[in-house]
Parts: structure tokens; C-alpha cells; sequence
């Protein structure tokens, strides 16, 4: 029997830290991801929309400020990215900062504690707080057309909190250049859900979701999900070894 392929995630780009819900600090987690033999790293804290754990105002500057220090004083060691994992906050609305063009990367993902700003918001907030089915894809228009006006790189943990329709998403981000995120944290699509994403020509990403420096780069949760789905070849930051 032939040996499966076997694969290396040599980013992450999908972290947190105490200037949100995490537990450690930026430069931990850079030094985490160091260690791990990674090739660039990102910290992209939640937006200022979310209720619990948004990063605002002052707070924002200084960890933008803190991850521009760090991307100097690493930059023969690894890249250092500036990210914001924005909140879905309606029907086509994110918690997208003026200065959008200052981040490296832009995640987008539904969250909960997240105060609705229309009709649609205040459904789909009830949703996932109250576990009613709903729309899968008129909740999936709305976070695509968020993700367009915010120019996302990335949506986060599809799926997570709120049901949304897996094979429109994954042609609409194809259309976008938009990935999706296998996350490591936990693997919000199933195997015939991965499978479509990929078939549909939509490119996957793993990020490890990581509020601890120890969990930077911890990525068993999706490369699993991702090998028994057999989707490696749509994973953009990983490569054969």
C-alpha cells in the first residue's frame, strides 16, 4: 500500500492573546511559533464590535503598535503579521476599522456577544443563542457580503454558532478569493462539507484559533479533519515534506 502524503503547516495565522481573551502576550507567541519552525505568525484579536472581548480604541493602538516592534526585532526569524478577526454584527455588516489597510490580515467569523444593528442581526444573534435552524443561506448572503465590503481574507470557523450554506459560501469565496478556514481549535465542517469547499475550487486555510502561546501552532484537530477529507491539495498554508 502506497504511504500517504504527508504535510507541514508552516503558518498560523489565526491567534489571540491577553489584549483579548487570551493568556499570553504577543511575543509569546511569536517565540511559540519560532519554536514550532513556523514561517510567519499572526495575532488577529477580535474586533472592537464584540461585547466580552472586542480590542478598541487605545488598547488597538498599542497592540498594533507592540506587533510592529516585534515584526522588526524577529524579521530574520519569522514574519510577524498584524490581523483582526472582525464580528459578523448583520446582514452584510462587520466591525471593520477606517483604517483597514493597516492590517495584514482580515478575518471575519460570527460570533456571539455581538449587539445586533438591524432586523437581520437581532434573528440571527437569537439563532445562536437559542439554537433555531433558520436560514443557512440567506445567513451565509450576510456574511459574504460582510466579507466583501471588509475586503476578509479569511472566514473564520464557518459554520460555528450559526448554520450557513457550506457549497454557496464555498463558490462565493472562490469568486472573492476568499479562504476558509479549517480551524484547529474546532472543526466546524464536516468531511463532505471540506470536500465540497474543495471541489469547488475555494482554497482552505488552518489556523490554530490559539488564546494560549502553547497551543500557537497546534494544528492535530484540522490536519486530521483535512486528511480524512483528502483536501490537503486545497490547503494554501501547507506543503508536502
Amino acid at each position: 500500500m502506497e504511504k500517504a502524503q504527508a504535510y507541514r503547516v508552516f503558518s498560523d495565522l489565526h491567534t489571540h492573546t491577553l489584549y483579548s481573551h487570551g493568556v499570553g502576550t504577543p511575543r509569546q507567541n511569536v517565540l511559540a511559533a519560532i519554536d514550532k519552525g513556523l514561517e510567519s505568525i499572526c495575532v488577529s484579536e477580535h474586533g472592537p464590535g464584540h461585547f466580552s472581548f472586542g480590542v478598541r480604541g487605545k488598547k488597538l493602538e498599542r497592540l498594533n503598535a507592540e506587533l510592529t516592534s516585534l515584526r522588526g526585532e524577529f524579521k530574520d526569524k519569522i514574519e510577524v503579521l498584524c490581523g483582526l478577526e472582525l464580528n459578523v454584527m448583520g446582514f452584510g455588516a462587520s466591525d471593520c476599522p477606517a483604517n483597514r489597510d493597516d492590517y495584514d490580515v482580515i478575518i471575519l467569523g460570527y460570533h456571539k456577544s455581538v449587539p445586533p444593528f438591524n432586523s437581520h442581526a437581532r434573528h440571527i444573534w437569537a439563532e445562536s443563542l437559542l439554537g433555531i435552524a433558520g436560514d443557512p443561506h440567506k445567513n451565509a448572503e450576510g456574511i459574504l457580503l460582510a466579507a466583501e465590503k471588509c475586503r476578509a481574507n479569511i472566514i473564520s470557523h464557518p459554520g460555528l454558532y450559526l448554520k450557513v450554506d457550506i457549497p454557496y459560501m464555498a463558490n462565493c469565496c472562490r469568486q472573492l478569493g476568499i479562504l476558509m478556514e479549517v480551524n484547529s481549535s474546532r472543526v466546524t465542517m464536516s468531511r463532505d462539507e471540506l470536500t465540497t469547499v474543495r471541489d469547488a475550487g475555494c482554497g482552505l486555510i488552518i489556523g490554530s484559533d490559539a488564546h494560549s502561546p502553547e497551543r500557537v501552532g497546534d494544528f492535530a484537530l484540522a490536519s486530521t479533519a483535512v486528511s480524512e477529507a483528502g483536501c490537503w491539495d486545497a490547503v494554501i498554508n501547507a506543503r508536502p515534506v
